[in-house]
This record gives structure tokens, sequence and C-alpha cells, in this order.
């Protein structure tokens, strides 16, 4: 049996669970409000990490832009690989060696004739010619530039007594020097197909032609071209819009005394080479708009920029390379850690798989169910693949959602044919305007930005045709 406790005991007792019953509301109180705390702190941390790995991730991809890619340690985990491409066809012999002209070419003929030989004087037998050619060019000289021709015209004029005018044999020229049409046909090709700025071709003209040329005469006579081009123009768009379907892409474009906006945009047909430049206009999706012209079945492959989402309808295919270009720099990527960035390895080699599969569907000839049921097995393997992970980097949970949102668009190249895969061929055509804009920072007027669209969509297009006998073709699309 326990003893009784003493009345001092408790008193004692009874004072700490009134102390008890008083702190406990208290202290439960401040360990929610610190638990809540830690909750929101953790949030916060994993907000930041989150925002952290997104600005890693595009420093990387302006450090890739500004530098080029960085060479792989050896360290670093081996990045996923897609399938192997078909192999080339092995090249012959004769590709490495230059091309053997015409005889109808040859300008000259010099013979070495050998009767005796030269070491020992007997007589030779048996002797044979052996045939080499040299291809060369003609440099100017002080006696006289062979690339120059000066021609004297001498036009007969008189005055009519009926019609009190003086009437000339050809129509009389605002200058007594003006350069051919030869140096006005080399001038916009030299400015559009080679890139040159004013400054190279005035250099050109001035020592391989011995022609003085200055910028204002330079610009009016792409200005001239420009107006002589511009039913070839109206032309070549037609043909871009009846095409089965064209590819869409833009960049940067300055133009000094901005007019509309400082990007160019390209349309390119999927079956020839015809292309539509604008030049100097926003990025906006109006001139997307423009370039589409009047709603219709054309399909529009393009990339994942906003201005084409709501464009084209149910007409509408979606560029493969651009998510396999962003997978692999994800796989690459050295900040994210190794285990997302094995992850993402996973991802990249997948959409590989089933991007070489659509590509090799397309090789295949055209059969439209065969074509649904292929199409069909595509979509559900991409949405798929777009499924979420706690292990998606920030950048890879877009992408996902856009490949769901979108797998609709990324077979509509297997179901309409002659659509490629891919919105390559676009960016191809961009790449001489590139360059040019790297060459001569753009245009210095809107004027000059929309003469250089007219005569970029002409001639490029020229040339990319028939590079062999662009000048010909140059002077009858002037004279047609």
């Amino acid at each position: 049996m326990s003893k009784p406790l003493s009345p001092a005991i408790i008193r004692t007792r009874m004072v700490e669970w009134q102390n008890y019953k008083r702190l406990y509301p208290e202290l439960r109180r401040k360990y929610e409000e610190r638990g809540e705390e830690i909750r929101m702190l953790k949030q916060t941390v994993a907000e930041q990490q989150a925002v952290i790995e997104k600005l890693l991730l595009r420093v990387e991809e302006l450090e890739r832009m500004v530098f080029g890619e960085k060479r792989q340690t050896d360290d670093a985990p081996p990045p996923a690989v897609p399938p192997a491409p078909s192999p080339k066809k092995p090249r012959t012999s004769g590709s490495y060696r230059r091309p053997v002209p015409p005889s109808a070419a040859v300008t000259a003929t010099v013979t070495h004739p050998l009767s005796s030989c030269p070491d020992c004087g007997m007589a030779l037998c048996r002797k044979k010619i052996v045939l080499s050619l040299i291809e060369d060019m003609v440099l100017p000289t002080e006696d006289g530039n062979p690339f120059k021709t000066v021609s004297e015209y001498r036009i007969e004029t008189g005055y009519c007594p009926c019609c009190k005018k003086r009437k000339a044999a050809s129509p009389l020229p605002k200058q007594t020097c003006t350069v051919g049409p030869n140096v006005r046909r080399f001038i916009p090709y030299a400015v559009t197909v080679l890139g040159q700025s004013f400054e190279k071709v005035r250099t050109f003209l001035r020592d391989v032609c011995g022609i003085a040329i200055s910028d204002g005469e330079i610009t009016a006579i792409l200005h001239e071209q420009k107006r002589l081009l511009l039913p070839a123009y109206n032309a070549l768009a037609a043909r871009v819009r009846d095409a089965p379907g064209a590819h869409y892409d833009e960049t940067g474009y300055p133009v000094q005394e901005e007019g509309q906006g400082q990007f160019g945009w390209v349309k390119t047909a999927v079956n020839t080479s015809d292309a539509i430049f604008a030049l100097g206009r926003t990025r906006g999706k109006g001139n997307a708009e423009e370039l589409r012209g009047k709603p219709s079945a054309q399909i529009a492959v393009t990339d994942d920029y906003g201005a084409y989402r709501t464009l084209f309808g149910k007409h509408h295919a979606l560029c493969w390379a651009h998510p396999a270009r962003k997978l692999r720099d994800l796989a690459r990527s050295q900040t994210l850690s190794a285990e997302k960035r094995v992850h993402c390895g996973q991802i990249y080699a997948v959409f590989c798989v089933l991007y070489e599969e659509v590509r090799m569907m397309l090789a295949q000839p055209f059969v439209a169910e065969d074509r649904k049921e292929k199409a069909a097995n595509v979509r559900s393997r991409l949405r798929l693949l777009a499924a979420p992970s706690p292990l998606d980097p920030g950048k890879l949970a877009t992408m996902k959602e856009s490949m769901k949102k979108n797998a609709e668009k990324y077979v509509t190249c297997l179901l309409h044919p002659g659509i490629p895969a891919d919105n390559n061929k676009a960016e191809r055509s961009l790449r001489p305007l590139v360059i040019k804009r790297k060459l001569s920072f753009g245009s210095k007027t809107q004027k000059g930005a929309d003469t250089m669209s007219v005569l970029l969509s002409v001639l490029m297009s020229l040339w990319w045709s028939k590079p062999k006998n662009f000048f010909a073709a140059y002077g009858k699309l002037l004279t047609g």
C-alpha cells in the first residue's frame, strides 16, 4: 500500500500542473508556427533551386551560343547518342579531282614537243600525247583591264520643225557615263548571293574591273533592279502559295532607321527552292499571317514559336529537330545534377529513336491507311514519353507539356505526302541572310529592307535552282 502524499507535495504538483495547463497552448502554438515557417522555408528553397537551375541552364545556353560547344571532359557522363544515320555512299576517286571542262571551253593550246631523250639524246619511239588542262583567270595589268569594256554610243539627234522637238535615235541617258547591264546584274548578285557589303562591292569593282562606283549609285541600282524584278517576285510568291507545304522561320535583321521592326522572315516551299523573304519586320503574328496569305489547305512546317500556334489550324506540322536539339543540350548539361542529367539522357535517347522511325516512315511510299496507323502509334508513344516525372528539370517539364499538347501537330507530317519532319529547310534558307547581317549590319532604311526582300527572294531562289547558268537566267527574268 502506497504512502499518502503530503500536503506540500500536492501543492507543488498542483502548481506544476497549472503551469503545464497554462503553457501547453502557447508551446503548441509556437510549435505550429515554427512548423509552418519550416514548410515555407522548404518551399522557398525548392522554388529558389528551380529558379537557380533555370538560370544556370539559360547561362549555359548563352555560353554555348557565344563561345560554342565545350569539349566533353573524361569524367563527365557520356551523353545520349541518337541512332546512327544511314551509311553514306562511298565517294569515287573522281570526286576528289577537279571536273574536266569540255573541249569547247579551251581558249588556248600550248604544245610541248619531244623528239629525243633529254638525258642521252636517243630518238624516241611510240610517242603519245598526254593532255593537261589548267583553269585560270586573267588579272588586271598596267596595260589594261580585261574585265572592263567601254562602249561609246554615238546617238544622232535632230530637230523636227513639225513637232518642234529634238528627236533622238535612242533614249538619251541622264549622264554622259553610266554603268552597263552586266554591272547592274552583278551588284545585286554580290549583295544577295555573296552577301557582300557596299564597301566590298566597291572594292571588287575598283580593284578587279577598274570601275569606280559610289554607295549612292549602288543603292540606285538595287532599287532599279527591285522594280524590274517585281513581276518575277509576284510569280514567285504565287508558286510558294501553291506548294503543298511551306516552311516558316524568322531571325534578327536590324534596320538602322527603324520603320517596322528588327526581324526578317522567310517562307520557302517544301518541294522547290522557291523562298519569300520579308525584312525589317516585327516578330509579331501579323507578319507570319501576311506571309501565309489567305487560309488554305497548305501544310505549314514551323517550330513551336507562339506566333504560329493558332495560325494554321489542323494544317500545322511541328518540327522534330528543335526538341531533339533541346533534349540533347539537357542531356549534356553540366549544371544539372548527375541523376537529372541521366534522366534527361534517357528521354533524349527515346525521343531520337522515335524521330528516326518517323524519318524512315517518311522515306517510304505514301499509303494513307498505313500512315494513319503509324501516326496513331507515334502519337501514343509521344504522349507516353511526355508523362511528367519528379526528376524533370523545369525546362524539360515545359517541353513535355508542349509535346503532349501538340502531339497531333508532330504527326501531321505522316498524314500528308511530301511534308518533312523538320524545319531545317527554312533555317538553311535564312543562313545567307544571317551571314549578310553579320557583314553589313542589316539595312539603313525600311525602303532598303523592302528592296532587299524582293532581291533576296528572287535572286536566292534563282541561284538555288540554277547556280551554273545564274546570270543567263537572271537576264531572262529582266527581259521576260
